[in-house]
């Protein structure tokens, strides 16, 4: 028994890496997390985060031995680069911040539900632990590093990352995350494509959880139907405009980059 599930499991490291296999690779590592905090109720601190981390190293693990250098390879990245990416996400969260406030207008997040599903810690430092670097490495690590990098080999650039972002919304079991997680993973998948460099995607998930955790939006209310928060206008255009400025920045000088190296070959 225990042979022919090591044999079934194997088999999802086989190419054509498929999105079933994916389904299957996310609902194992899913089970395998949930399991034990349900079975000793001990979802409090960062071992709920140490636990999924090596649950997904060991997935990676399970894709092959040399799996995990290939995925957090370093790849160089330059300054200017870099900071188009800061401004890009900075914008990218004051947009999905309000596209989120809409999503609850329409359907409300119930009383209570992100008290009791997650838990936040009063220490600074721990927080930021919990909910950024850790998810940033281990997300990354599975929906880029593994999921996205073999998608890649079997789907168009357009359709990994659409799936694989997709993968990534469905992976947070809430409606109010995944829609902003899909926006996310797009745009990360998009870094990724573009870059190959998982620790550039882990930066910038880090630090898209980080302002979403602190960054102060200012609210005004909307009185419609019924009282509702929004952002000012002005903020929201404000957030139009970093993340299309961070944007454009980053496709003008990765394609600068681009058109160097075509020019050093050949040369």
């Amino acid at each position: 028994m225990l042979k022919k599930l090591y044999n079934w499991l194997n088999t999802i490291r086989l190419y054509p890496f498929t999105l079933k296999k994916a389904i299957i690779l996310c609902v194992l590592v899913r089970v395998f997390w949930v399991f034990p905090f349900l079975l000793f109720n001990i979802n409090f601190g960062i071992i709920p985060d140490i636990v999924i981390l090596l649950l997904t190293l060991l997935a990676a693990r399970m894709m092959g031995k040399d799996e995990l250098r290939k995925i957090l390879v370093w790849r160089h990245v330059s300054l200017p680069v870099f900071f188009g990416i800061l401004i890009m996400f900075f914008g990218f969260e004051i947009i999905a911040s309000e596209l989120n406030n809409m999503f609850q207008n329409i359907l409300p997040v119930p009383v209570g539900y992100f008290e009791e599903m997650l838990y936040m810690s009063d220490n600074f430092l721990i927080a930021i632990l919990s909910h950024a670097l850790f998810p940033g490495f281990t997300e990354e690590i599975m929906f880029r590093g593994i999921i996205a990098r073999r998608f890649y080999r079997t789907y168009s650039p357009l359709k990994t990352i659409l799936l694989s972002a997709a993968l990534f919304g469905i992976y947070h079991l809430n409606p109010w995350q995944a829609v902003n997680s899909f926006y996310f993973g797009i745009f990360i998948g998009w870094i990724y494509l573009r870059f190959k460099s998982i620790w550039l995607c882990m930066f910038a998930h880090a630090y898209g959880n980080v302002l979403a955790l602190y960054m102060s939006s200012p609210y005004v209310s909307i009185n419609i139907y019924s009282d509702t928060w929004r952002h000012p206008v002005w903020f929201d255009i404000m957030g139009l405009f970093l993340f299309g400025f961070g944007l454009l920045t980053v496709i003008v000088l990765s394609r600068e980059k681009v058109q160097t190296v075509s020019g050093k070959e050949g040369g």
